[in-house]
């Protein structure tokens, strides 16, 4: 099975203390996010867990927990997430001086093939231009290539939320040939610095830029990596090319306050719920109409499978 901790929050930056609490418990409650009474029991124990994706924004205050991950032979990767945006979209999150040095720092503890560069969303307007996009993504290979294999990408998915910061002008559907100009911009910087970069949810070919059409959690890295997976798509959104995992992760529990961010309501609108890094859920407990099933590890494909 592999975990991802998570596209729903930041857990490294905001729920480290909880994650590890569960992982030494040996178990996580997760609350379905549609289905609200359901409530799903993973098994985090070594022997059930293939992998953990580390997905996040910050991972310093995971750091300090490695030594005891890799006590626990727990096998786990970092996907880590800089991008070139300021205050005005990605207002929590922190410098990104303090984020490529983290990254530098994680890589050489975990390892280069065990971390990977998330220049995620890539969006336009009038200020963030595939030129801009160009120059920043320059900066940052030359900081972060020589401790990454593969740097991976998805375009701005314009979802319902996000009317209004178009009406500011700061968020905006891509066009066609902003994308072909991003990948013209970045796909040469990135073979010259010997990152692999990866297209996830592709809806245009950049392949002729030297561009991977590729999932986020992708079937590649597990096999180059002799990891077990299920080879089944997990389908989380239109395009999405990721193996099966399972997010352990809660809805509108991140404060990074990206204004981009599908996992958070609107932000004046929003209610944060009470975190408690001792509580089985990452937020709230199981209630009497509550129903809690067992998800545990199903059929996965291995390298002698392929």
């Amino acid at each position: 099975m592999i975990i991802c901790a998570s596209r729903r929050t930041d857990v490294p930056a905001f729920h480290s203390e909880w994650m590890m609490n569960r992982l030494r418990a040996g178990y996580a409650l997760v609350r379905n996010p549609v289905h609200r009474t359901t409530v799903h029991r993973v098994d985090l124990t070594p022997a059930n867990v293939d992998c953990m994706i580390f997905m996040t924004k910050d991972p310093r205050p995971m750091m300090p927990f490695l030594d005891e991950l890799d006590e626990m032979r727990l096998r786990y990767l970092f996907h880590v997430t800089v991008t070139p945006y300021g205050k005005d979209i990605e207002p929590g999150v922190p410098s990104k001086a303090d984020v490529a040095d983290a990254f530098r720092s994680l890589s050489e503890r975990i390892g280069r093939k065990n971390v990977v560069w998330r220049y995620d969303p890539v969006m336009f307007n009038d200020k963030i231009t595939p030129e801009y996009h160009g120059r920043k993504f320059e900066t940052l290979c030359s900081e972060l290539a020589e401790h990454t294999d593969r740097c991976a990408f998805s375009f701005l998915d314009m979802y319902g939320k996000l009317s209004g910061f178009s009406d500011r002008g700061l968020l905006r559907a891509s066009l066609r040939s902003e994308k072909e100009a991003f990948g013209e911009a970045v796909g040469e910087t990135a073979r010259r610095h010997g990152v692999a970069l990866t297209h996830c949810c592709p809806d245009v070919d950049l392949s002729k830029y030297g561009i991977q059409k590729r999932g986020c959690i992708d079937r590649e890295t597990m096999l180059s990596l002799g990891i077990p997976f299920d080879d089944r798509p997990a389908a989380i959104r239109d395009g999405c090319m990721c193996i099966r995992n399972i997010d352990v992760g809660c809805y509108d529990t991140c404060m990074h306050d990206c204004i981009y961010c599908y996992a958070n309501s609107k932000t004046k609108d929003r209610k944060r719920e009470v975190y408690d890094p001792a509580g089985e859920l990452l937020c709230g407990t199981v209630g009497d109409k509550d129903s809690v099933t067992c998800l545990r590890s199903r059929t996965v494909m291995r390298l002698s499978d392929v």
